[in-house]
C-alpha cells in the first residue's frame, strides 16, 4: 500500500528554501549585470535538486515522477555554472561552452522527452540511458572535475596585491567552499548509506548544504546587494589598516587610480558609443560604483569626465602635423558624436573655437 505524502519540519524548511531560491533567482536574473547570471542559475540549480529531494522524502515522487530529472539537471550544471562565474570574476572567457554544459543539456532534453510521454501518453524504453547518466559515480566525477578546475583557477590567480583583488579572492573562496560542502555531503551520502546507523537525518546533509548555499547568497543579496554588481562587502572581508583613513576612501582612491591608468592606456573614450555601463564592464566595476568613483574623485559626472579626455586628445591632434586629422573630423576621431557638442565643450574649456586654438598655438 502506497504511503500518504506528508511533510515534516525538515522537509517544510527545505521546501521554503526552494521557494527562497526561486525568488532569489528572479532577483538576480532581472539585474542588468550579466556577470551575475551564472550565480542566478546556480541558485536555481540547487533549488531544483532540493525540490526533487523534498518530493522523494514526502512520498510525492510517485505522484509527480516527471520532476525527478530536475536534480540531474542541477547536478550537471552546478559545476559549470560556478566555474563560468569565477571565470567572469577574473575577466576570462569559457572556451567550449557547450561542451561544459553538454550533460546538463542532455538532461534538459530527456526532461522534455519524459514530459512528452506523460502528456501524449506513450512510452519509450530509455531506462538504460537514464540509469547510466544518473549513476552517482558519474555525478561525483563531474562535480569533482569542476571543483579542481575552480581550485586551480583560484590558485593561479592568488597573487593578490590590491584591495579589489583581496576582496575578490575572499568572495570566490566562500563560493568554492559552499560548493565543496555540497560535494562532500553528496559523496558522504553514498558512503554512509552502507552503515546501519544511517537515517533520514544523514540524508538531509546534502539538502542542508544546498540550503546553506541558498541562504548565504540570499544574505549577501539582502545585506549588501552590490556584491553581485561588482561592489564587494569590504568591511566584512577586510579590516581597516590605517585608522586615520577610512577603508572606503582608501578603496575608492585605488579604484580611481586603476580607472585612470586604464583610460590612459586603452583610450576607451575614442569609442563614440561609449556609455557608463560599457566602461564599467571594461574595468570590472558596477555602473553604480564607477559613477560614485568618478563623481567623488573628479567632481564631475561621467560625460564631463570622459569629455575631458576627448578634449585633451583633440588638443594633441590639433597641434600635430598629421594631415589625416582635419579640424572638421577631429571631433569624431576623439569620440564626440557630433560637431556641435564638440565645439560647445571645447569653447567652454578654452574660450575659443578649435580653429582659433590651433592658430594661437601656431604663432
Amino acid at each position: 500500500m502506497q504511503q500518504t505524502p506528508t511533510f515534516d519540519t525538515w522537509t517544510s524548511g527545505f521546501l521554503f528554501a526552494v521557494a527562497m531560491g526561486v525568488f532569489l533567482f528572479f532577483v538576480l536574473i532581472t539585474n542588468k549585470n550579466k556577470r551575475n547570471y551564472p550565480i542566478a542559475f546556480l541558485v536555481l540549480a540547487f533549488s531544483g535538486i532540493l525540490f526533487s529531494y523534498v518530493l522523494y522524502w514526502t512520498k510525492h515522487t510517485a505522484l509527480m515522477p516527471y520532476f525527478n530529472s530536475f536534480q540531474m539537471i542541477g547536478y550537471y550544471s552546478a559545476g559549470p555554472l560556478l566555474y563560468l562565474y569565477l571565470l567572469k570574476m577574473y575577466n576570462k572567457k569559457m572556451t567550449h561552452f557547450y561542451l561544459h554544459f553538454s550533460f546538463a543539456f542532455i538532461w534538459i532534453g530527456l526532461t522534455f522527452f519524459i514530459w512528452a510521454q506523460y502528456i501524449f501518453d506513450f512510452r519509450v524504453a530509455i531506462g538504460s540511458i537514464y540509469s547510466f547518466l544518473a549513476h552517482y559515480l558519474l555525478i561525483v566525477a563531474h562535480l569533482s572535475l569542476y571543483f579542481f578546475l575552480m581550485f586551480f583557477l583560484i590558485k593561479k590567480n592568488n597573487n593578490v596585491k590590491t584591495e579589489f583583488e583581496k576582496i575578490r579572492y575572499k568572495w570566490v573562496k566562500i563560493l568554492i567552499s559552499l560548493y565543496a560542502l555540497f560535494l562532500i555531503a553528496y559523496i558522504s551520502y553514498y558512503v554512509l548509506v552502507n552503515f546501519s546507523f544511517f537515517n533520514n537525518q544523514w540524508d538531509y546533509m546534502i539538502s542542508f548544504s544546498m540550503t546553506l548555499a541558498i541562504y548565504t547568497i540570499g544574505y549577501f543579496a539582502y545585506k549588501e546587494p552590490q556584491i553581485f554588481d561588482g561592489e564587494f562587502f569590504a568591511e566584512l572581508f577586510l579590516s581597516v589598516e590605517n585608522k586615520t583613513d577610512s577603508f572606503e576612501e582608501h578603496l575608492i582612491n585605488e579604484f580611481y587610480s586603476n580607472l585612470v591608468n586604464y583610460i590612459e592606456r586603452e583610450k576607451p573614450f575614442k569609442d563614440n558609443e561609449l556609455r557608463l555601463a560599457n566602461l564599467a564592464d571594461k574595468v570590472g566595476y558596477s555602473t553604480h560604483l564607477l559613477s560614485k568613483i568618478i563623481n567623488k574623485k573628479s567632481g564631475k559626472n561621467f560625460n564631463s569626465f570622459i569629455n575631458d579626455y576627448r578634449l585633451s586628445e583633440a588638443e594633441k591632434l590639433l597641434l600635430s602635423n598629421d594631415n589625416n586629422h582635419s579640424i572638421k573630423t577631429i571631433y569624431f576621431d576623439v569620440g564626440f558624436n557630433n560637431k556641435v557638442t564638440f565645439y560647445r565643450a571645447f569653447k567652454e574649456k578654452h574660450k575659443c573655437t578649435p580653429t582659433e586654438y590651433k592658430k594661437s598655438k601656431d604663432l
